[in-house]
């Protein structure tokens, strides 16, 4: 597949009804768009310089996320482009062989999807602006999805929230030249965005009536019929909140127990979170005393689980994740040697 299909493919994503709104676009935040293009090179190297002069003409929060989305768009490539909506096992959680943390995908200006989506919540973030980073399922030829491959991000702009997707904003933009298309990407309501980006766990739609994988790998249509025809009234708010008062371990479980719960055939992103679970344990900085060396047994517990499931599958990115678990899980068992004369821990 060529670089030329792709674009193709991912312009097959815009509806003929939102190129009006596309223009207008263009014309509400043209002044946000020329202070951009005029960003000097000597703020470009530091990021809080540049969010700071991205945000100077800005007089509320919809502008704000319109300077990032359109600096980071057209400066920030796509590590292959290729990969965009061919490759089933996209490397985009191999966080730092694809320089995903928001200084290496400034200093580096290349990255994968989850790079896009980790420099523009940064950005939002700095501005006081509630953004997350989303993985999850994408709509590709028709083809069924049984894990999530892509990254994108919901942020909630002047009391709303809205989806981005930068990456293939800037898919468009790079091989089109053509700025208004990439705006379909940019505050995407939930319930339009659902019929191409299914994320990880339901309360990241953003919808009272959560799409299922099944529904979503049906297709558009199925999709627009669930939204009309459900009656359920989910409460993604009050999911949120409970998830924010969790710890950053404590939230990679909670992810891993949805997606099981969601999609038990979906082994390769269970593990994911099984093993970013154990990073954050192994990141840990300081004395190890008794409830710290319990998260690092507890750590080595699913790590184990993450190489075993990884172990399932043949392609690149599980046998490049097992490796990868396989060396942290090393490094913890030797702490926990290490520390198991201070204390006695009961399976």
């Amino acid at each position: 597949m060529n670089r030329k299909l792709i674009v193709i493919l991912l312009l097959s994503f815009i509806p003929l009804a939102t190129i009006n709104a596309q223009e207008s676009q263009n014309i509400k935040f043209g002044h946000i768009d020329r202070h951009v293009r005029k960003t000097p090179d000597s703020v470009t190297n530091n990021i809080i310089n540049l969010h700071n002069y991205l945000v100077e003409p800005c007089t509320n929060q919809t502008e704000a996320v319109r300077a990032f989305y359109f600096w980071i768009i057209k400066n920030i490539k796509y590590k292959n482009q290729i990969e965009l909506l061919y490759d089933p096992t996209v490397l985009f959680y191999i966080g730092s062989n694809n320089c995903s943390s928001p200084v290496c995908v400034l200093k580096r200006r290349i990255a994968v999807c989850e790079g896009f989506s980790r420099l523009f919540q940064y950005f939002c973030n700095q501005s006081g602006i509630e953004c997350y980073s989303i993985s999850g399922y994408i709509t590709k030829n028709g083809a069924l999805q049984d894990r999530a491959t892509h990254a994108w991000n919901v942020a909630k702009v002047d009391g709303v929230w809205f989806c981005f997707d930068l990456s293939w904003a800037n898919a468009i933009l790079e091989h089109t030249g053509v700025k208004s298309k990439a705006n379909e990407f940019f505050m995407a309501l939930p319930e339009e965005f659902i019929n191409t980006h299914l994320p990880l766990i339901p309360m990241w739609q953003f919808l009272k009536s959560p799409v299922p994988l099944e529904v979503f790998n049906a297709g558009e249509e199925t999709i627009i019929k669930h939204l009309d025809e459900t009656t359920e009234n989910y409460h993604f708010t009050d999911s949120i909140l409970e998830y924010n008062k969790l710890t950053k371990a404590k939230q990679r479980l909670k992810t891993a127990d949805e997606i099981f719960r969601v999609n038990p055939a979906n082994k390769f992103n269970l593990a994911m979170e099984y093993y970013r679970y154990a990073r954050i344990i192994l990141n840990y900085e300081g004395d190890v005393d008794a409830l710290q060396y319990y998260h690092f047994i507890k750590a080595r517990k699913k790590l184990t689980k993450a190489i075993d499931l990884f172990s399932t599958s043949t392609d690149i990115s599980s046998k490049i994740m097992r490796l990868q678990s396989m060396d942290n899980l090393r490094v913890i068992e030797r702490i926990i040697e290490q520390e198991s004369e201070n204390f006695i821990f009961l399976d």
